[in-house]
């Protein structure tokens, strides 16, 4: 991808700050699938899509599979596909193009196909996403950062605000890219028919990072373990429970979290699946024949290393790996090909982990 700026200064400047218009960051760049192919994935059950169109003045939703005579419509309408680098080996191999952002903050690829005048509305995201436009062009508006006294419009199922002003608009055309950090407001709106590429980055929330690593710790915590009194407590007044005594709870919970946490907690949250389902219909579980494998467009892989080995996580699981399978790992985090046979003569345990979670598929050289 081609930035207008070094990735320094794009990280230390516009990421998670800032909206930054990169003009032809993809020159020359075609579509990996058209309008008619999106709609077809919008006609499968196992595939996430919805409708999202306004007609007089009202905001309408409606959920997928579609069927042909969904999209025969005279209102202003926008198709919406979620997560189709799963589905889609072209469209999987747009992330690659992001590889100096954290790969375990990439959430999901989604296009959306609007005919002339639609968009889904003015709002703002909770997620940094680069919009890549596709095929015709689409004006976006962009508007000033929202937070948590921002009026909020909800219109069946969708959160909207109200129409603003923008500070900066620009118009689209195929190759170009538009970051948008979380909180600012902005409205995409066709000027023709046109395919637009969504490739977002979710950070995990607190609450669930906070969960993750307290059952972490219940795993190994034993259940004879207890508070030990304060050394040298005091007399208490009847019933009290002083500063100290809290302190004194503090300093257990934080010794104890020091003593056992062993970090595995956070490569699983960054790693689990919300879209994968257990009709998974893509061929990741199918045998492997080689000779080269990839990571499959559903998988989620991070990894950490440690002192003697390297803890592999695979959609929220984690796995031991010797460290002599780094070379390997990551050249499956880049997307790249690597050899089955490789694999299967020195990375076994690396290979029976991805396995085991259908992380590979065959493909070319």
């Amino acid at each position: 991808m081609k930035l207008p700026i070094s990735q320094t200064e794009f990280l230390c400047e516009y990421w998670q700050k800032k909206p930054l218009l990169l003009p032809q960051a993809l020159p020359g760049f075609t579509s990996p699938l058209s309008a008619n192919e999106l709609a077809g994935f919008a006609m499968e059950a196992f595939v996430e899509s919805r409708i999202i169109a306004k007609c007089r003045g009202a905001w309408t939703q409606q959920q997928g599979p579609f069927c042909a005579e969904d999209f025969h419509r005279e209102d202003e309408w926008t198709l919406l596909v979620q997560g189709m680098d799963q589905w889609h080996e072209g469209v999987s191999a747009l992330r690659s193009h992001l590889d100096f952002l954290p790969r375990w903050r990439f959430d999901d690829i989604m296009i959306s196909y609007a005919v002339e005048g639609a968009g889904v509305g003015p709002h703002f995201d909770r997620y940094d996403v680069f919009l890549l436009q596709a095929d015709g062009c689409r004006e976006w508006r962009i508007g000033h950062h929202c937070g948590e006294d921002t009026p909020l419009i909800e219109a069946n199922g969708l959160t909207l605000i109200p129409e603003f002003d923008p500070c900066d608009t620009y118009l689209l055309s195929p190759g170009d890219i538009l970051y948008v950090p979380p909180g600012i407001a902005h409205w995409g709106i066709a000027r023709g028919e046109s395919l637009t590429f969504s490739l977002g980055f979710r950070a995990p929330s607190i609450a669930d990072l906070l969960a993750r690593r307290v059952d972490n710790l219940l795993e190994q915590l034993a259940t004879t373990s207890l508070l030990e009194d304060i050394p040298d407590m005091l007399p208490a007044r009847p019933g009290e429970i002083t500063v100290e005594h809290i302190r004194n709870a503090k300093d257990a919970l934080a010794n104890a979290c020091d003593a056992l946490d062993d970090d595995r907690w956070f490569g699983e949250i960054v790693t689990r699946n919300h879209r994968t389902h257990t009709d998974d219909v893509s061929d990741s579980t199918l045998p492997l024949t080689g000779p080269f494998v990839r990571l499959s467009g559903s998988a989620r892989v991070a990894w950490t290393s440690r002192k003697q080995h390297l803890n592999v996580f695979i959609n929220g699981e984690t796995f031991i790996v010797p460290s002599s399978a780094i070379q390997n790992l990551e050249a499956l985090c880049r997307q790249e090909a690597v050899a089955l046979a490789s694999l299967t003569d020195s990375d076994d345990e690396l290979l029976s982990a991805l396995k085991e979670m259908g992380a590979l598929e065959d493909c070319d050289r």
